[in-house]
């Protein structure tokens, strides 16, 4: 998924939980960051940044933040990326759902039961399925790990899948690690505890779990390959 009209700056200091002061070009600009994790080993003062305009010239964060470099390589904190990108693989073929017979009639945006769901179809003969797409953008070197922070909704789509499996769907949980160099996944959980046993849980009623890292750059990003997803392993946090 290519960004148009890209520009990148510098980190001056995030000013809440949705709004980053950004230097570009010597000036000082406003940036409207979607991602809701904590990001605070990412949005550090001098880390180069990637923004591009907003839709609406009229808004009060006239940009809209995109990716951060850190340590070598750039993280795509864009919250609607992984469905895009998930999205437009589903549609093209690139990402095979395990045991799914292709080709596959995709609906996004599906509610079932109280919950609403990224994805929905049906595979060639006929066999139902669901998929929950989550972002990643939490690493510490070759491990990632998720959430950034606490995701009671998060919990419901795991036990909504768990359902949906044991009622006959073919349930898939996709973590879309949205940064390259990335060797295994697990769940941070000293942020969140209860979604480690949850999607243990998952995974014996036949829940399928992937973690896809992406190829990424300041204007880019794009699913790449799967990696080890273990739920159990440790992770610690990097310093920011």
């Amino acid at each position: 998924m290519q960004y148009e009209n890209v520009e990148i700056g510098h980190v001056i200091k995030r000013i809440s939980r949705f709004t980053v002061q950004v230097e570009l070009n010597g000036d000082m600009v406003l940036a409207h960051l979607s991602n809701t994790g904590r990001n605070k080993e990412l949005l550090v003062p001098g880390h180069n940044i990637s923004i591009k305009k907003a839709a609406n010239p009229d808004r009060k964060t006239p940009y809209d933040i995109l990716a951060v470099g850190r340590d070598g390589r750039w993280i795509n904190i864009d919250s609607l990326a992984p469905n895009r990108v998930v999205n437009a693989a589903l549609r093209d073929g690139s990402l095979m759902l395990p045991e799914m017979q292709e080709p596959l009639t995709v609906h996004p945006e599906t509610t079932w039961r109280d919950s609403r769901l990224d994805f929905a179809g049906a595979d060639a003969i006929g066999q139902k399925w669901f998929a929950e797409t989550k972002g990643v953008t939490l690493a510490n070197g070759v491990h990632a790990a998720f959430p950034d922070a606490p995701t009671t909704r998060g919990l419901k789509h795991v036990h909504t899948l768990t359902l949906a499996q044991q009622e006959g769907f073919a349930s898939y949980l996709i973590f879309v690690i949205q940064l390259s160099g990335i060797h295994d996944m697990t769940i941070y959980k000293e942020r969140f505890a209860e979604l480690a046993p949850a999607i243990t849980n998952a995974k014996a009623a036949g829940v399928q779990v992937l973690a896809i890292t992406c190829d990424v750059g300041p204007d880019h990003i794009d699913l790449a390959e799967p990696v080890i997803f273990d739920e159990l392993l440790p992770f610690q946090e990097v310093e920011a």
